[in-house]
């Protein structure tokens, strides 16, 4: 019966061994896991299954000492095959109840010792990786609990990896984000991701900042006991630009729909003034020109105040090619700053008026001059206004009257749009001798000095 149970124990290598280690018995499983059949190796040194380096280092001694001085000696270690190959044994010797010798018996356990030596790498790698990227690392179960976080939580958040185990990492995410935190681990087991965006306790300076935090799942995600692997990134600037661009695109699309309306006011109000298409296409390009200079002067200061004496030395630049003389126009005042709300109507005005100059009046004529000078009102804390005076003398005005015939584009722009749309107030005047127009609107108060 004894003999049956060795022989059928084909997964295991049993073999009997003198006091010095000769085979005295071999099974069918030392046959399979060795490669030696029983009549090549009964008689010879059973140390030929141990390396060449353990046989150097006496372990085959070694381990028959320990077995008959404490009745047993377990071992790990490489053994080698008949054809040199070598396998991860663990094995048992035990001296016979006679004295005689000792029976060893022995297993492969390679495939385990590859499994666990792969399970060590992967371990290395995941810890080498997570300890030296800059995201916040951490294991935890499906339900949020936290078993592992690594070197960069602790430095940013100041908790301890003691003091993190289980919930207690929810310490450094903010009070109003903490139920969303645990909540979405629930919903996590369902769709296998975990992804939230709450705020993280920073440790220097005990600042919130938000962070980007996703886990996946080692094993099954319904499984609460396995391991969830995650970063928490930060994602604190990234959220303030969205928030910016947020800001900016509603400001564009604002900025827009107002530019369309003024561009369909103009064509409205053009085409009610003009006699002929060409007339219209003329006057009407024009003005397209004038508001995208002022647009060219907004977008450059990023829609801040615009520069008054900037804004009319480019509107007169513009009309230069006309062929205005040198020393025809005086331009002149202190420091002014205009609203950008009020910079784009201003331009208009100060466009038709020198339309009007260039076609009829002071920019036309050899005999005219243009005077451009302007002052400011009120103290400094209140509302503050530049009184600009557009002067030209000089001129012969064609029926001797001045005043036009019916009112035009410009008229209507500097007599009823500036008022309601800048609460500025205007006085046109056509005299015998050339345009008078005085207009007084608001400025930055901040911007203008009294010069």
């Amino acid at each position: 019966m004894l003999r049956l149970l060795v022989e059928s124990a084909t997964d295991f290598a049993i073999m009997a061994l003198d006091r010095q280690g000769v085979v005295t018995s071999w099974n069918v499983g030392a046959e399979r896991l060795l490669g030696y059949a029983a009549n090549e190796i009964v008689g010879r040194d059973g140390d030929i299954v141990f390396t060449p380096e353990d046989r150097a280092a006496m372990a085959p001694q070694k381990e028959r000492e320990e077995g008959r001085a404490r009745g047993r000696a377990e071992d790990e270690r490489w053994h080698v095959r008949k054809d040199s190959s070598r396998f991860w044994g663990s094995g048992a010797i035990m001296p016979l109840a006679d004295g005689s010798g000792f029976v060893k018996i022995l297993r492969d356990l390679t495939k385990r010792r590859n499994a666990e030596e792969q399970l060590r790498k992967s371990e290395e790698l995941f810890r080498l990786l997570a300890t030296n990227i800059p995201q916040l690392v951490f294991r935890t179960r499906g339900t949020g609990e936290r078993n592992w976080g690594s070197p960069q939580w602790i430095v940013f958040t100041g908790v301890t990896f003691e003091q993190s185990l289980g919930f207690g990492w929810l310490d450094a995410v903010h009070p109003d984000d903490r139920n969303v935190t645990v909540a979405e681990w629930t919903q996590a087991r369902t769709t296998g991701e975990y992804y939230v965006e709450h705020r993280i306790r920073e440790a220097k300076d005990g600042e919130y900042r938000w962070h980007q935090t996703r886990a996946k799942p080692l094993g099954l995600a319904q499984d609460e006991d396995s391991d969830w692997v995650g970063t928490s990134t930060d994602v604190h600037d990234m959220r303030g630009l969205q928030e910016r661009q947020k800001v900016l695109l509603a400001e564009l699309q604002h900025r827009t729909r107002n530019l369309l309306a003024v561009v369909q006011s103009i064509a409205r109000q053009t085409i009610r003034t003009s006699g002929s298409t060409d007339q219209f296409a003329t006057e009407f390009e024009g003005r397209l020109r004038a508001l995208s200079r002022v647009q060219g002067l907004l977008a450059r200061v990023d829609h801040g105040a615009i520069d008054l004496r900037e804004l009319i030395e480019l509107e007169l630049t513009a009309h230069g090619d006309g062929g205005v003389e040198p020393g025809k126009v005086t331009i002149d005042g202190p420091p002014a700053m205009l609203p950008p709300s009020s910079a784009q109507t201003f331009a208009l005005a100060i466009h038709e008026l020198a339309t009007n100059a260039l076609k009829y009046g002071a920019l036309r004529q050899p005999a005219g001059r243009l005077d451009i000078l302007w002052g400011l009102e009120g103290a400094n804390g209140s509302k503050r206004r530049a009184v600009l005076d557009w002067r030209e003398s000089g001129v012969q005005m064609p029926d001797g009257s001045g005043r036009p015939a019916r009112k035009g584009y410009g008229s209507e722009l500097i007599e009823r749009a500036l008022p309601y749309q800048l609460n500025a107030k205007t006085c046109l005047e056509f005299g015998p001798d050339g345009v008078r127009c005085r207009i007084a609107t608001e400025i930055e108060s901040h911007g203008a000095v009294d010069g």
